[in-house]
């Protein structure tokens, strides 16, 4: 196609040439060759046959141009309605990835790709725009040696916000439109997808513990609590033994079910995540207030924040199988 069309436009440059030149033999010779065969039937073939010769080069001139612009045409609607599917199959893949919230290394084998076509047809700032989306869930799977990663609330929204520059971005890569998506219809859009994703995150299972009913990780937490306070006496060494490890259902790294005051803090100034139970106030200060902070021994230690309901029935198992109360 590239080769057709810089064939057609060197074809058009050529007939302009002989254009120009005819224009400019006739302005300099037609008088005096007039002048010389002195008028009559001789004059008028003469006349004719350089008229009909310059209607003939601008003809093929102008035939020359529209099959240029065809040509064009042709490969900017192939380019955009490649561009349309690979803009479609990255915004498939990563809903695929943000609906069930986890990453699996399959999802993480595909994304290259889309990265590679991109890199084929799209323009440098959507490149750098997706760039941005594939390093965040890339950071987001080497957070844990696990095969099959949770996406935590927090990194699901920065990755949603990213998705939305990509967007703004192939939008106007797609000529939709000359002037990008302002910021605040942006950030309208991005809270209400976070708003739209705590109503479907939104577990309502309850569980019973002494007659009140808790959500998952407050009747887990509740739970290990009520252990504790009958059991001040318990180490940080004899934790997971009498109550459960870290790595309980294979949570490891930033997702271990507890972890001490220690650990859970140097996370929180590290990534600012708040993936562990300090403080019951809404907003709280995370490095000053600690009420829900359990005191054993001889440490301090947070349970997790972030439960599963596959992972309930597992705990409570547990939690009987060591004659820890569960009601």
């Amino acid at each position: 196609m590239k080769k057709n069309i810089q064939e057609t436009r060197k074809q058009s440059w050529l007939l302009l040439l002989a254009l120009v030149i005819i224009a400019f033999a006739v302005s300099i010779g037609f008088s005096p060759l007039f002048e010389l065969i002195d008028g009559g039937i001789a004059a008028r073939i003469l006349g004719s046959s350089f008229g009909a010769i310059f209607v003939i080069v601008l003809t093929m001139f102008l035939l020359n141009k529209q099959t240029e612009i065809e040509q064009e045409s042709k490969k900017s609607e192939r380019v955009f309605d490649e561009k349309v599917k690979i803009y479609q199959e990255i915004l498939n893949l990563t809903k695929r990835i943000l609906i069930d919230g986890k990453l699996s290394a399959e999802e993480m084998n595909e994304l290259p790709f889309p990265l590679i076509r991109l890199q084929m047809l799209a323009d440098d700032v959507v490149i750098k725009a997706f760039k941005d989306v594939f390093h965040k869930i890339n950071d987001v799977y080497k957070s844990t040696d696990d095969e099959v990663v949770e996406i935590d609330d927090d990194d699901k929204l920065e990755i949603y916000s990213l998705l939305s520059t990509f967007s703004d971005n192939c939008r106007s890569d797609l000529e939709i439109s000359d002037i990008g998506i302002s910021e605040e219809l942006q950030n309208q859009a991005l809270s209400a997808i976070k708003e739209s994703s705590k109503k479907q995150a939104r577990d309502l299972s309850k569980y019973i513990f002494n007659g009140v009913e808790l959500s998952k990780n407050k009747y887990i937490h509740t739970v290990i609590k009520n252990y504790i306070e009958k059991n001040p006496n318990i180490t940080l060494a004899e934790f997971p033994d009498r109550v459960f490890d870290k790595n309980f259902e294979g949570r490891k790294n930033d997702f271990e079910t507890w972890k001490t005051y220690d650990e859970a803090i140097e996370q929180y100034k590290a990534k600012g995540s708040k993936r562990y139970f300090v403080t019951s106030v809404r907003g709280g200060d995370y490095l000053k207030e600690k009420d829900m902070v359990l005191k054993l021994a001889d440490a301090e230690i947070c349970i997790s924040s972030q439960w599963g309901l596959p992972q309930m029935d597992p705990f409570i198992k547990l939690m009987i199988s060591k004659g820890i109360k569960t009601e």
